[in-house]
């Protein structure tokens, strides 16, 4: 029987450098076992609750020790922490202690938010359009050159404003999120393949969103047996990522229109991804055994793992690189793969070279007069229409739709009092994928 492959993709919700002062420990701790602990907010007395050394009940004990775990609270600080690490992790000496089945060193998908539309930044957060994903492209220029990828993470805006506060609707922080879009296509020609869920959090305003733009989402936090959460507050009745009922068997699948966790008709592939150290829905050994017994079954297997870029990555890259070589060993006729994830997606779901090639999106524009049309030359767009982004002379952004021609074959756009006039333009972006995670993207100066 012919034997699948299980392809390991690393994602990283790439925030930047993140700060706690010790009082906020306290009240995290407060506002997520519900207790105030009623001692002072020193670092002795949480060195005493890292080591179990506070009297208080054993099953609660044990969930803070979890919580506030020395790796969970060490952060990086600045940039200068974070480029210490990336130097080091990104290094191919590294990288090939990870080598796959195919030689091949360790891959990391980087999926970048911007931290914008606050008026409070108590964790010094890195804040502005672009700061974090220039940050990061002028770092791997400087890198060693891998198979690693710039994908999609976006943080909803908190109703009070401020960054560290945590949200889920993007139906309340549409302007911030096309702000973001429109200056990756203008600024940088980048548009997302891959969506990584802020706060491991959909909800039907980012399913739809998403279903417009994105073939593949790796979000899903399945888990058949989760560990007991109910003494951590903000993570009870599904609060965030609510990921009960979808699949906890490594399948991918596309989503209900209404449930995100659902199997339905939409057009998007979900794929299941589980944290690295963190304190609920980890990856263990359990969930890879599973993932090889599929690949042994003839299936190619999406494996994903989650972290954060401001914490010690190495510490839990090689925390799973022990357990999965552990468990591969049980396996050795199943290969496994280092990968992107979109390649991950295009092989699980079976979509092969050739098909990728011959059907990849393309489009000419033509503008004649203060009319913008666009004409699909090849393929044709994942979601209903492209992605339209506009910059002003005078430094604003903005996205609008199209009037649809031939559906998914040509575009229009009119220039007026209306909209904009053609003068007040200085650059045009139109972006979009097609189903295989090709992306084709045009700037020009009006």
């Amino acid at each position: 029987m012919e034997r699948g492959i299980v392809f390991i993709v690393h994602h990283i919700d790439t925030e930047g450098p993140l700060c706690e002062p010790i009082d906020e420990i306290f009240v995290r701790l407060k506002n997520t076992v519900g207790v105030d602990l009623k001692i002072p907010f020193t670092r002795s007395n949480v060195i005493k609750l890292q080591n179990g050394e506070i009297e208080m009940d054993n099953d609660l004990k044990k969930e803070v020790q979890k919580i506030i775990s020395p790796h969970l609270i060490s952060f990086k600080e600045n940039w200068s922490e974070i480029d210490e690490m990336l130097t080091r992790i990104t290094a191919p000496g590294y990288r090939e202690k990870f080598k796959d089945s195919f030689g091949n060193g360790w891959t990391y998908n980087w999926h970048i938010v911007d931290h914008v539309g606050y008026l409070t930044n108590e964790r010094r957060r890195d804040m502005g359009y672009l700061n974090i994903f220039n940050h990061y492209e002028r770092l791997f220029r400087e890198l060693p050159k891998f198979n690693d990828d710039f994908q999609w993470h976006f943080h909803p805006v908190s109703f009070k404003n401020e960054a560290h506060r945590c949200a889920t609707s993007y139906e309340n922080s549409y302007y911030e999120l096309h702000q973001i879009m429109c200056r990756r296509i203008i600024e940088k020609e980048w548009f997302p393949q891959v969506n990584r869920a802020g706060f491991h959090t959909i909800r039907p305003d980012s399913n739809w969103f998403l279903e417009q733009w994105m073939p593949f989402d790796a979000s899903n936090q399945s888990m058949e047996e989760v560990s007991n959460n109910n003494m951590q507050l903000d993570a009870i009745n599904g609060r965030f990522g609510d990921w009960r009922g979808a699949p906890s068997d490594w399948s991918i699948y596309n989503p209900d229109l209404y449930d995100w966790r659902k199997k339905g008709n939409l057009h998007r592939f979900i794929s299941r991804t589980l944290n690295l150290k963190t304190r609920f829905r980890n990856i263990n050994q359990t969930e890879i055994e599973k993932a090889f017994e599929s690949a042994g079954k003839g299936n190619n297997v999406y494996l994903g793992i989650t972290n954060h870029d401001y914490r010690e990555m190495s510490t839990e890259i090689e925390e799973f690189g022990n357990l999965f070589s552990d468990v591969a060993r049980r396996y050795p006729d199943i290969k496994f793969c280092n990968s992107t994830s979109v390649k991950a997606f295009q092989s699980v779901i079976g979509y092969n070279d050739e098909e990728i090639l011959a059907n990849k999106v393309d489009f000419d524009i033509e503008i004649k007069g203060n009319l913008i049309k666009v004409n699909i030359t090849n393929g044709e767009p994942f979601g209903p229409q492209p992605y339209l982004a506009i910059k002003t002379t005078n430094g604003r952004y903005f996205h609008d739709n199209f009037d649809f021609g031939n559906f998914k074959k040509e575009y229009y756009y009119t220039l007026d009092k209306e909209t904009l006039m053609p003068s007040e333009i200085d650059k045009i972006g139109v972006a979009t994928n097609d189903k295989y995670g090709n992306c084709k993207i045009k700037v020009f100066d009006l």
